[in-house]
């Protein structure tokens, strides 16, 4: 069957021999005579007796063009024909011209070279990968999972508060929490509901389980401090049920103040605010009713770390007994509950049920990317499955590899690179449909290597432009404080390298293997099967001009349409307009991280969080202020815990009436201040039913053998709550005033007394959010035009592209703001991976546009035509995915769709329709053996 060249492979012909076709040769090939002037490296004659700089496969050397030809869509030379020009480029443009020669000449050669040893470069580049590939099984990937490992800048102080206290303290206990409210709402100041607290008490101090062999009551469980049992309710108040079978006696204990309503088992005061919520006061400030009773508690940590993920599987086998009675409920009452397993398992679901989706949005991809790489009008023959999979394959391999490579290099993995393969697939498909898309339009009388050459010369020039700019892009993005966040910039840095790496081999090889089939008319997958190259349907019949639809779309009419000056003006009026509510939105986006956020709707965790914040909106997260080697015996030493409990106290972010004060105690129990003796101190601790025993566990003596703190003191506790915050920016304040509040403290110059809170560490990555956003982000764009600039070389392009990029990443921040997002640790990778996207839709659209020669508007339309069906297809790959995570019930898969759909939509936009009205506008030269590669 004859091949026929199309209106763009008859101009590049043309530019190769500008007065007739390469005669094809039987065996498919070019003509002898041609094919053996092009391997001595000389360039054939054109019909002016100029020379073309058709690219010598060994040499790779292109002599700078002398002539200029203008190539209309259509295949026509405009009406003035060929017409010589002076070479008047200047050192800077020869030097450009010179890198371009370089790159294409490089690929060409590499091109050539796959193309006559496919076998060869598939077996070496799985070599290559399975080497890499080792690494994940020896030394093994290293799992990290605890979140003070993967989101806590490892600078901070509260890291290295954080192991001080766990030094001396232990970790931080497991935590539970039951609200407790009046069936059909009401009044909760009522013995029935007091009694259904009871019998919830009762039931979670009957709680028991197996274990290793023996049984695990309560109080094996529970957190001890002192002999009781870390719990608060306010039942704990009465010392029996006839105490508060009337409303007037429950009314009068809890109006009681500290002397009434206490626990009267340890004697220490019950918070109000803490255990009675929605409370109705009168004007004497005494409550009538409320809304909720709260029962809070903890439990011991039995933790182990393994694989990076810190276990604790005795905890979770209890609570899990707890949710149980929990969820049964008691007759009269609605509960909503917490416990510290929940939101693991919360959030576990909703990302499990998402697996699901995840998988049908690979498939979409699959099957969109095989069905447009496909040539449906060759039938069967055209169809291009097999060769979709090799991509697959090689974007499979490049994960493997980088995983492999980051193990040898001894970065950590995490649960965030669970994204990763989405992202590196994204532009893998995106990579696949530049190169073949280059291949389809090259002159198919050429011989298949030299055709494979010019391809790759074309397409490996184009996606080395995306490709090194994603790359160091992320190589730069790596140098952040969130361990999480720099190792993703590594594992996606190299695998985006590795993807670059085997689509130039081992895509091309099974591209090249893939068309020998196809000369030899035999079925995609099925090769045994021998048929026709021709249309199964007339809807997939090739056209008169052997010119695809989409291509004759986006050459003839978007950029057709494009070439109007009036519509040049309303695009660029538009795209400020866009630009304008982008910077709006920017300036008005918040810096904010709600756990909330990833508690899937429908969960009893959300039902919790609703109730407490509408309850309980006076308390906080809990804190403590703790002493480091301080003789707190002594005159000095007592005068600075007195000084820093009152600070405490005193803090506009703690709430006063939570703080629990050792020294404060102390002192009431012996009627004095100043230098006491450490025999008091721990008499006063130990004694069974003293006032200082729920004191104990807040004391870490040095030596406590034979009972005798000989040896003193080496560190004290005094806890209390942070007053209640929703926003991140006034957990930030809350954490710096308390800081700055003890530091203010007469004697407190070293920091021997300091604040620490498990929540801090969340704290301290809010705080380093907004620095770490613009540090990440204004060094991936620096990365990422240093790239362009060095790839392009051309300065007016190096601009219009890199403005084109700016503008996308400005208006997805800014439109993620009125879509209801906020910068946090989620929305900041997603803007990296967004960043790692969009500029494939400029730098691609920006070196077509740099390639074609002509009036502006021709280039215009020739860019769109030659590499916007590439861009095109290869982001609507992705935005079919981006669909289906759109009914994600997960905070990070929502997340991920809003922010991917902003990238495609701004990046296409930009890509598509603004960067060439741009270039067009203002044209940059176009390269000078920009046709050396085409031909």
């Amino acid at each position: 069957m004859p091949q026929t060249l199309t209106p763009r492979s008859q101009s590049r012909a043309s530019d190769y021999h500008p007065t007739q076709l390469p005669s094809p040769h039987p065996d498919g090939g070019i003509h002898p005579q041609t094919a053996a002037s092009f391997n001595r490296g000389d360039a054939p004659t054109k019909a002016d007796g100029t020379t073309s700089n058709r690219i010598n496969p060994a040499s790779g050397v292109t002599a700078v063009m002398s002539t200029t030809v203008d190539v209309s869509m259509d295949g026509k030379a405009p009406s003035g024909g060929m017409k010589a020009v002076p070479d008047e480029r200047s050192m800077f443009e020869r030097f450009a011209d010179n890198v371009n020669g370089a790159l294409t000449g490089a690929f060409f050669r590499l091109g050539y070279s796959v193309a006559k040893n496919p076998y060869k470069y598939a077996l070496s580049s799985f070599i290559v990968c399975l080497l890499l590939t080792v690494g994940i099984f020896a030394p093994g990937l290293t799992n990290e999972n605890r979140s003070d490992k993967l989101w806590v800048p490892s600078d901070t102080q509260a890291q290295d508060d954080n192991k001080y206290v766990s030094s001396h303290y232990g970790a931080e206990a497991r935590f539970g929490e039951i609200i407790v409210k009046k069936a059909g709402g009401g009044d909760v100041l009522d013995p029935a509901v007091f009694a259904a607290v009871k019998t919830l008490v009762d039931g979670i101090e009957a709680t028991s389980m197996t274990w290793g062999g023996k049984t695990i009551g309560w109080e094996d469980q529970c957190l001890k401090i002192g002999t009781a049992c870390s719990i608060s309710h306010p039942v704990q108040a009465f010392a029996a049920a006839a105490d508060y079978d009337t409303r007037d006696e429950i009314v009068a204990v809890v109006n009681g103040g500290a002397s009434a309503y206490k626990n009267l088992a340890t004697g220490q005061p019950l918070n109000l605010d803490g255990t009675i919520g929605g409370a109705v006061k009168d004007a004497d400030g005494k409550v009538t009713s409320a809304s909720a009773l709260r029962i809070g508690f903890l439990t011991k940590v039995h933790q182990t770390v393994v694989d990076g993920e810190e276990i604790d599987e005795r905890g979770d086998e209890f609570e899990q007994k707890l949710l149980d009675l929990f969820q049964a409920g008691v007759p009269g009452v609605e509960l909503t509950f917490i416990l510290q397993r929940s939101f693991g398992d919360e959030f576990g679901a909703a990302i499990t049920g998402d697996i699901a989706l995840l998988q049908v949005a690979f498939m979409l991809i699959l099957a969109y990317a095989a069905l447009m790489l496909s040539r449906w009008d060759e039938g069967c023959v055209g169809s291009r499955v097999a060769v979709t999979f090799s991509g697959v394959i090689s974007v499979g391999m490049a994960i493997a590899a980088s995983y492999g490579f980051c193990s040898y290099i001894g970065l950590f993995f995490s649960p965030l690179m669970n994204v990763l393969p989405f992202l590196l697939l994204g532009i893998g498909v995106d990579d696949m449909f530049v190169i073949v898309n280059q291949y389809d339009h090259m002159d198919p009388t050429l011989d298949p290597a030299t055709r494979v050459g010019k391809a790759l010369a074309s397409a490996g020039a184009s996606i080395l432009v995306t490709s090194a700019t994603d790359v160091f892009a992320f190589l730069i993005g790596s140098n952040t404080t969130l361990p999480a966040l720099r190792n993703f910039c590594f594992y996606a840095a190299f695998g985006i390298l590795f993807i670059f790496a085997f689509m130039v081999t081992w895509f091309v090889a099974f591209l090249v293997l893939d068309e020998r089939r196809r000369t030899r008319s035999q079925g995609d997958i099925i090769c045994c099967f021998v048929t026709k190259k021709e249309a199964c349907c007339a809807c997939c019949a090739p056209r008169a001009d052997k010119r695809g639809r989409m291509e004759k779309a986006f050459g003839d009419g978007l950029g057709g349409a494009l070439s109007k000056p009036m519509v040049k003006g309303f695009v660029c009026v538009f795209f400020a307009a866009i630009a304008v509510g982008g910077f709006i939105g920017c300036s008005q986006l918040e810096i904010d991280a709600d756990v909330n956020d990833f508690i899937p709707a429908g969960s009893y965790v959300k039902d919790w969080f609703t109730d407490t914040n509408e309850y309980f909106a006076k308390l906080g997260d809990s804190i403590a202020v703790y002493s480091r080697d301080v003789d707190v015996h002594t005159a000095d030493g007592a005068a600075l815990m007195l000084a820093a409990s009152t600070a405490f106290k005193a803090d506009p972010y703690v709430a006063e009436a939570s703080v629990s004060s050792w020294i404060e105690s102390f002192n009431t129990h012996r009627g004095a201040t100043g230098a006491f003796t450490l025999t008091d101190l721990y008499s006063w601790t130990t004694t069974v039913g003293s006032s200082g025993q729920p004191f104990k566990g807040d004391i870490v003596w040095k030596n406590e053998t034979n009972d005798v703190p000989n040896e003193g003191i080496v560190s004290t506790r005094m806890r209390g709550n942070h007053v209640k915050s929703y926003k991140s920016d006034d957990k930030v304040k809350s954490m710096d005033s308390l800081r700055s509040s003890l530091d203010a403290v007469p004697g407190n110059g070293a920091g021997s007394v300091f604040a620490f809170s498990d929540s801090w560490l969340s704290y301290e990555q809010y705080k380093s959010i907004a620095e770490e956003a613009t540090r990440n982000i204004a060094s991936t764009m620096a990365g990422m035009v240093v790239i362009i600039a060095i790839l392009l070389i051309s300065p007016k392009a190096v601009l219009i592209v890199c403005l084109c990029l700016c503008l996308i990443i400005i208006n997805i921040m800014g439109y993620m703001h009125f879509w209801g997002q906020t910068l946090d640790s989620v929305t900041i990778i997603m803007l990296i991976i967004a960043l790692g996207l969009s500029v494939d839709y400029s730098a691609h659209i920006g070196r077509a546009f740099m390639e074609h020669t002509g009036t502006p508007n021709e280039r215009l339309r020739n860019s769109l035509g030659d590499m916007g069906v590439a861009v095109f297809n290869g982001a609507i790959s992705t935005f079919l995915a981006v669909i289906v995570l759109s009914g994600s019930e997960s905070y990070v898969f929502i997340t991920f769709f809003r922010q991917l759909f902003l990238c495609i939509v701004f990046g296409l936009g930009h890509g598509l329709i603004l960067l060439p009205v741009l270039m067009s506008m203002f044209p940059p030269k176009p390269f000078a053996n920009n046709n050396a590669h085409l031909q």
